[in-house]
């Protein structure tokens, strides 16, 4: 009601005197107080958007150039008095241009300074009670909506209130629109200068009385305060399980978890979005099937986190949805399991025993799945004497370095560990290993190069790594521990050949590899057959 009174005030439209019956400055001025009304109303909002600067050099210049014919056209006031009223008004504007580039002392003189601008508009209400034009409606109503808000202010200061009050006062500061848009007005109607009686209209009282002090008497909502949950790190210290807890309590817990920061820093839903709308999000997220859904509605509501903060969070909103969704990634990952293993079964089965003949005491053949850059590694993955003898690519000194085998040809070892260049890359190998007690018969016939090394086991084991889950490189069978006395030295013979290309199985692998191994305590490096 309130609202549509002022708005009725401003819109009704302005006096419109006969054609040369006003001052040509009276007429600037009225266009300049409703250019001041529709800029309060929309157009400072809309330029504020597109620069700040460009937003306060326009309210600056049109409020100047306002003041200043305003002043020149109060009736019933001195010439001392429009000097003394322009330049408190001329104060106020250079004081709050100076506040753009003030700093420590000099900033809280132009924040006094800046004071003189209500000086200014006091002056300026005092002067229309002595101009006949302007009614007491208008004069009482510029009085109110510059006092009662600075009034409210000092009381208030240091102080954070959100009641009844407060809205009334915030109502009344609204005020100052209808008291431009009804002095533009009245400028138009006929008079000359004349003391105002000083007397508020009962119209004007019984406004006040009607529909703003039941404001208020009734206070604000009692919930307006949750509309916007503030960001509290010490409710996740509260937080309990979601089972047993009512409604109210379950939506608190998520709005906590909702407003907090996730893992990258950020908060999980945007930090100007109402509770109503993280809430409704919420709803929306729990009826949808599946990870992803989730993650594409709440990325387009504009929230940051991960797939597992958001199930803890949504577990109060809607219980079970964890449980659904664990449910639902252990049947996808079960999925995926079955596949990798039939995928290794397929690429397994395309290799063989080389060797068949030969009886070792442990023996293995599997698919090597090669990584960028190809090469493997046999070592000890229980000595860390030198770092990570495993790690072929870490260039320690004390462990086999694949690029000493690039530059070897093929292999390179050093203590507990093998480094074996490969023509192939980014594709699988045939490997067999076999074990022996002693050193087996040597075999050259169809491998293109057999270079033999010494390697030491300390802890008794030497492995070729398997392949990890989620896949990089490694053997995609079970092949044995080639350590088979324990601790000690043994002699690594390895050979290399490349195999035909199959034009009935594209996927079959290109080369095919052969690890011998038995003990011996030699670490001399034996070229048996060069590569060709």
């Amino acid at each position: 009601m309130l609202n549509a009174w002022a708005l009725w005030q401003i819109l009704r439209g302005p006096a419109s005197p006969r054609a040369g019956a006003l001052p040509r400055d009276v007429v600037w001025l009225r266009r300049l107080l409703y250019a001041d009304v529709a800029g309060d109303l929309l157009l400072w909002e809309l330029l504020d958007d597109v620069s700040d600067v460009a937003e306060y050099a326009a309210t600056c210049a049109v409020w100047t150039a306002t003041m200043f014919l305003l002043v020149r056209a109060l009736a019933g006031v001195s010439a001392r008095f429009r000097i003394i009223a322009i330049g408190l008004g001329l104060t106020g504007v250079l004081a709050a241009a100076l506040r753009l580039f003030a700093e420590g002392p000099l900033l809280t003189a132009s924040l006094l300074l800046a004071m003189a601008t209500l000086g200014c508009k006091a002056m300026i209400i005092a002067g229309q009670g002595r101009d006949g034009r302007f009614s007491a409606v208008t004069v009482a109503i510029g009085w109110t909506s510059l006092l009662v808000p600075q009034v409210y202010s000092l009381l208030q200061a240091g102080r954070l209130t959100f009641d009844g009050l407060s809205l009334a006062v915030h109502a009344l500061d609204g005020l100052i629109v209808v008291w431009a848009a009804r002095t533009a007005h009245e400028l138009a109607a006929p008079g000359v200068a004349a003391p105002g009686t000083g007397r508020t209209p009962r119209l004007l009282a019984a406004v006040v009385v009607v529909l703003v002090l039941p404001m208020a008497a009734v206070g604000a909502e009692g919930d307006a305060r949750l509309t916007y949950t503030a960001a509290d790190e010490g409710c996740r210290d509260r937080l309990r399980p979601a089972a047993g807890l009512g409604p109210e309590e379950r939506r608190r817990s998520f709005l906590c978890l909702a407003r907090g920061q996730t893992f990258a820093a950020a908060t999980m839903f945007p930090e100007d979005l109402a509770d109503q709308r993280i809430l409704a999000y919420g709803a929306q997220l729990c009826a949808l099937p599946g990870d992803r859904e989730r993650h594409t509605l709440h990325k387009r509501a504009g929230g940051t986190a991960d797939s597992i903060e958001l199930a803890a969070a949504l577990e109060y909103l809607c219980p079970g949805i964890v449980a659904r969704q664990d449910a639902d990634a252990k049947r996808r990952q079960a999925e995926r399991d079955r596949q990798e293993a039939a995928w290794k079964a397929e690429a397994n089965a395309r290799c063989a025993d080389p060797w068949p003949r030969a009886r070792a005491r442990r023996q293995g053949t599997a698919a090597y799945m090669l990584s960028e850059g190809g090469g493997y590694a046999v070592f000890d993955d229980r000595d860390d004497s030198a770092g990570d003898p495993g790690d072929i690519w870490g260039g320690d000194g004390d462990a086999a370095d694949i690029f000493d085998a690039v530059e070897d040809g093929f292999i390179d070892a050093a203590g507990s560990s093998a480094a074996i260049l490969t023509y192939q890359e980014n594709s699988a190998i045939c490997l067999t290993v076999k074990v022996f007690d002693r050193a087996p018969p040597l075999r050259l016939t169809g491998w293109d190069q057999v270079v033999e090394v010494g390697i030491a086991s300390r802890s008794g084991r030497l492995v070729v790594p398997a392949y990890p889950k989620g896949g990089d490189n490694g053997a995609a069978g079970p092949l044995p521990d080639l350590a088979v006395t324990g601790p000690g030295h043994y002699r690594l013979r390895v050979h290399a050949r490349t195999l035909p290309w199959n034009e009935n199985d594209p996927d079959a692998p290109l080369e095919e590899h052969l690890l011998v191994v038995y003990p011996g305590r030699s670490k001399d490096k034996v070229v048996h057959r060069p590569p060709r």
